[in-house]
């Protein structure tokens, strides 16, 4: 039709974003009748050698929570056609929402914590550096996705781009950003902070990327949120990566604990009330015909 625009064979419907490495389109595939996220990367950011090689390792990335990359073309720009997710990112969840329960807060770390395990374990492992609500999707079933590769890199040869290291204020650990006489580096620790302080902002409803960009502990904002959970949370945004936990598995671990530590104690909990309801119930009968305490057991 006249006026719509055209990229290869994808018809641009709108703008879904933009970022310091370009731009990203919802566009359809007439085709096949599927819509898509096409980016346009600017050239200027990245060699082609990168671009290549960049796309080369999202399109061989398998997780249900990573979006699946159809193809890289060139049409004066060089493009990415990616899966197409609906939903609403994290940020804009929670800014709506507030906060989520604990309960909700844990299932969704341990989905994190699977990607993340995912990506850091691969040969060589994939180093995301931005990881932040806004990157993070929630789809209409509830179910997260990670999207917006455009900070990731191969830790192999992350060291020569350094330089442009994506990282936002709030969730970019330290060492993401330049000190005086040091280059901004990143790993798999640098992540985990970035984890750390999403899981805080999930459960308590405060976003460390505005100001004061303060932790303040869980419990000033919910009394109720777990001893636990404010452990696993303080380890995850050490200021020293080395003081951090090291691997997201170990993070994985104690928050699978802590969620078992505090089913039990709720069990305890549930089943002296209801011992409790039980003798009541058996004193106000007992009283009641008048027969002694002895019949209750």
């Amino acid at each position: 039709m006249q006026g719509e625009r055209y990229v290869g064979k994808y018809r641009l419907i709108e703008p879904l974003g933009e970022g310091g490495e370009g731009c990203v389109y919802l566009a359809e595939d007439e085709s096949l009748s599927r819509r898509v996220a096409l980016k346009c990367i600017r050239q200027a950011e990245k060699t082609e050698e990168e671009i290549r090689r960049e796309a080369a390792f999202l399109r061989d990335l398998r997780h249900p929570m990573l979006p699946i990359v159809y193809e890289l073309f060139y049409e004066s720009d060089w493009y990415l056609a990616m899966e197409y997710i609906e939903g609403e990112s994290l940020q804009h969840y929670l800014e709506s929402h507030g906060r989520v329960e604990e309960a909700q807060g844990c299932l969704w770390a341990d989905a994190l914590l699977d990607v993340l395990c995912y990506l850091h374990t691969r040969k060589p492992p994939v180093i995301y550096r931005d990881l932040k609500p806004a990157n993070i999707m929630v789809c209409r079933d509830g179910a997260l996705k990670l999207v917006d590769f455009g900070g990731a890199v191969l830790k192999s040869y992350g060291e020569r781009r350094e330089g442009r290291m994506a990282a936002t204020v709030g969730y970019a650990a330290p060492e993401q950003w330049p000190g005086k006489g040091q280059s901004p580096r990143a790993d798999e620790r640098s992540d985990l902070y970035a984890f750390g302080k999403i899981l805080y902002y999930m459960v308590t409803g405060a976003d460390p990327g505005k100001p004061p960009y303060t932790a303040l502990s869980i419990a000033h904002y919910d009394p109720l949120l777990s001893d636990g959970l404010e452990q696993v949370i303080r380890r995850c945004i050490e200021e020293e990566p080395e003081a951090r936990y090291q691997l997201a598995e170990e993070v994985r671990g104690d928050l699978q604990k802590r969620n078992l530590q505090r089913r039990d104690l709720w069990k305890r909990k549930r089943f002296a009330g209801e011992f409790l309801r039980h003798v009541e119930k058996q004193v106000y009968l007992t009283q009641k015909v008048g027969v002694g305490l002895w019949r209750l057991f």
